[in-house]
């Protein structure tokens, strides 16, 4: 015999399925943390869905040697991301049959960048057509290298004796790679017929080679090139080698030709040869808008898995911005699909040209940067998102720089001091940020910590002075005393000291001192990335009146007294109370259902 419900039953049900299990399942729905693609902050996991129920949910980390169970990153590899299961269990106890439902993220853990400084490679000037190089500490204020001298000849490496637009790309083979327009402006605009090809191991000592269209395609129309601009190259980890390896740097340019051909500038691409010193093949069509398009830079961003494709609208001028699912198609012998065509991204009024694009070190922030080549400045923007971009400064011209379109590459501390000691650089302290504290050891990898502080430099002056790095410092009674550590830059520092001293400047006067004074001062200086690091200055002042004593309590831990007394010594800890779903308690419930940790 059938059983039917009531209608009363019916819409009861109906209301049950509308007011709970539907909130459950949309609850369910909207669990993803943001940001998990490409992770470098710690994730701040909700323990219930107040909007939707409230449901409790609860959270398990496959791996807490890189993220814990409460979404804090606890490890990176170094240079390579690490993937990690986090498992979401969201509960149901609104009625009396109790569900919990699972889902799995994949969460993939942001590996720590091994870099301190940012190395600008540019021209600067159309009756300059040379390689300059700059360094920075922040992305943003560059100094130029080598006494403001040229670091490449034009004359020494190509065809028309002038290089314009590098573009300089690190290869995950240990090599970096540099394409240049092979071009003498004073010719025309009209005038240049190939690009230079570069290939260097420091950054100091480049092998070159000329690509010359009109005798590598003799008989094609690209022999009628009348020019090939502001090529780049792109690290194709996909493009299947001869030998079955993986990756080969893709070269993309702006083609325009005297035949018709190609009756206005577009985009084309080869994949260099294996020793990058010629391009493979013809050149394929990459992009264009349906009117002339150059100056293309393109960016990979793990985030949104999406290829980031900046250019500029020549004769229309502005920057604008399409993107790709994959950097070619039809293995590798067509151009991708290019969709979502952005408004112009620059913040300026001005002409511009020479889009550059970079990630500021182990930070989630994009720095848009252009050629303002009218007003003879370089202008820069950031974003975290490569969609919506704010102006953040122009640059200072200063002597010998004067940036034209160039390339931004991050550099580590090593390779910035070596090109310091071959290109020598006043007035520049470079920023030094180690590798992490090792945490662990990985699938033979080594694991570090999460972040790294930026090393301080302690620089004191007495009186009227010279700066000294130091640490340990004496003075007598009525000195004037400047602690003024580096970073120079740095924008987040916290001061404590002898006698109720405190500070958030990074440069501190200390006048008329006497024994109070003396005593350790402790400078702590949060970077950019979140991460501290503590420095020590001890001042001792010659004062009769107010001697100083070292405090000379210290706690031996590893003593061997204290290793076998360690039971006897050990703080006894009240114990803390967890419900069956993970939360904490505030004591001890009285139903006796709980977990004590």
């Amino acid at each position: 015999m059938k059983q039917f419900l009531s209608l009363a039953a019916l819409l009861a049900y109906g209301a049950y399925a509308q007011d709970v299990i539907a909130p459950f399942w949309e609850a369910l729905n909207n669990l993803e943390p943001a940001g998990i693609n490409d992770l470098y902050t710690d994730l701040n996991l909700p323990d219930t869905m107040k909007k939707f129920g409230p449901f409790p949910v609860t959270w398990e980390s496959s791996d807490t040697l890189f993220l814990g169970h409460d979404g804090r990153i606890k490890g990176r590899f170094v240079g390579e991301n690490k993937e990690v299961t986090l498992t979401a269990t969201l509960y149901d106890n609104a009625n009396s049959t109790p569900r919990a439902e699972k889902r799995d993220f994949k969460v993939s853990i942001h590996g720590f960048e091994p870099y301190s400084n940012y190395l600008f490679v540019y021209f600067p000037a159309n009756n300059n057509e040379n390689i300059y190089y700059a360094l920075s500490n922040d992305g943003y204020n560059f100094t130029p290298m080598n006494d403001g001298k040229r670091v490449v000849a034009a004359d020494t490496v190509s065809v028309k004796k002038g290089l314009r637009d590098p573009h300089v790309m690190r290869g995950p083979d240990g090599w970096f790679y540099m394409v240049n327009t092979d071009m003498k402006s004073a010719e025309g605009w009209s005038s240049n017929r190939g690009m230079v090809l570069m290939k260097s191991r420091d950054l100091v000592h480049w092998k070159h080679s000329t690509v010359h269209f009109p005798d590598k395609y003799k008989g094609k129309n690209f022999a009628n090139v009348t020019r090939v601009w502001a090529p780049e190259t792109i690290w194709d980890e996909n493009h299947v080698n001869k030998d079955g390896s993986k990756g080969r740097p893709l070269v993309y340019y702006s083609l325009l030709t005297n035949d018709g051909t190609i009756s206005y500038d577009q985009v084309f691409f080869n994949y260099a040869n294996e020793d990058f010193t010629d391009l493979e093949g013809d050149p394929v069509h990459f992009f264009d808008r349906g009117k002339s398009t150059i100056d293309m830079d393109i960016v990979y961003n793990p985030v949104d898995k999406l290829y980031h494709a900046f250019y500029k609208n020549e004769g229309d001028g502005g920057i604008c911005k399409v993107q790709a699912q994959t950097l070619t198609s039809a293995d590798g012998t067509k151009g991708p699909t290019w969709y979502k065509r952005s408004n112009a991204l620059q913040q300026t009024t001005e002409a511009v040209e020479g889009a550059g694009v970079f990630k500021l070190i182990n930070q989630n922030t994009w720095v848009l940067m252009y050629d303002c080549y009218n007003n003879g400045h370089y202008q820069f923007t950031s974003s975290t998102d490569l969609e919506t971009f704010k102006f953040v400064q122009n640059t200072e011209m200063k002597g010998a720089f004067t940036p034209r379109h160039g390339t931004v590459i991050p550099l580590t501390a090593q390779e910035t001091a070596a090109l310091m000691k071959a290109f020598p650089t006043k007035d520049f302290e470079p920023r030094v940020i180690d590798i992490p504290d090792s945490v662990g050891v990985c699938d033979g990898k080594k694991v570090v910590a999460p972040c790294s502080g930026t090393k301080i430099i302690p620089y004191v002056k007495i009186g009227d002075g010279e700066w000294n790095e130091t640490t340990d410092v004496k003075v007598k009674k009525g000195a004037t005393v400047t602690m003024g550590p580096h970073p120079w830059d740095g924008k987040i520092w916290q001061w404590e000291g002898p006698d109720k001293f405190k500070s958030t400047t990074r440069e501190n006067t200390l006048k008329n001192v006497d024994g109070s004074k003396s005593g350790y001062y402790t400078v702590t200086y949060t970077n950019e990335t979140g991460c501290k690091s503590v420095a020590k200055i001890k001042m001792i002042v010659d004062d009769p009146d107010k001697p100083y004593i070292e405090d000379t309590i210290t706690t031996n831990i590893g003593s061997r007294k204290m290793h076998e007394n360690r039971k006897d010594l050990r703080l006894k800890r009240a114990p803390v109370y967890f419900d069956l779903l993970g939360n904490r308690l505030k004591g001890k419930p009285k139903n006796g259902m709980f977990v004590v940790r």
